[in-house]
């Protein structure tokens, strides 16, 4: 069971939008992996990565013949998960409920999504203008080199 759980880890980790860690907390064994590579249990950890390396090799051979075959669907199909993962990956988040852990720990129950404020916008704004400056100078120069040329 370490042996499939290391091939489906690894490969929900090359998904975008999907964590490998949280495969394994569902598959029950994420503690178990921690605390073998903690502790150096060679056997465990060798059983997980020989896993991991047979998945990584098999699943990025059935994604590319996917992406070949199927490209629009596929490319649809990962833009899904990275859509649906932009929920929790959200940075600005209040703090409607909380509880206290095992370990005595406030943690946050249920958030909900905000909007940054000003600032971030005119980061965004600035990092824009940036990039159409860095576009507008290169076609520029290409230009004054295809007429020096």
């Amino acid at each position: 069971f370490i042996f499939l759980c290391g091939a489906i880890a690894i490969c929900a980790m090359i998904l975008p939008g999907i964590s490998g860690s949280f495969i394994l907390v569902l598959l029950g064994k994420y503690f178990y992996i921690m605390e073998a590579v903690k502790t150096l249990n060679l056997p465990v950890m060798l059983v997980f990565i020989a896993g991991a390396a047979i998945g990584i090799s098999l699943f990025s051979h059935a994604l590319s013949y996917a992406l070949h075959r199927f490209h629009n669907v596929t490319i649809a199909v990962l833009s899904g998960f990275m859509l649906g993962s932009l929920n929790k990956v959200w940075p600005w988040k209040e703090t409607i409920e909380t509880y206290v852990d095992s370990h005595g720990e406030v943690r946050p129950l249920i958030e909900a999504n905000i909007l940054p404020d000003h600032l971030v916008w005119e980061g965004v704004a600035l990092a824009v203008a940036g990039f159409a400056l860095v576009c507008v100078l290169e076609l520029t120069a290409g230009r004054k080199a295809k007429n020096a040329g």
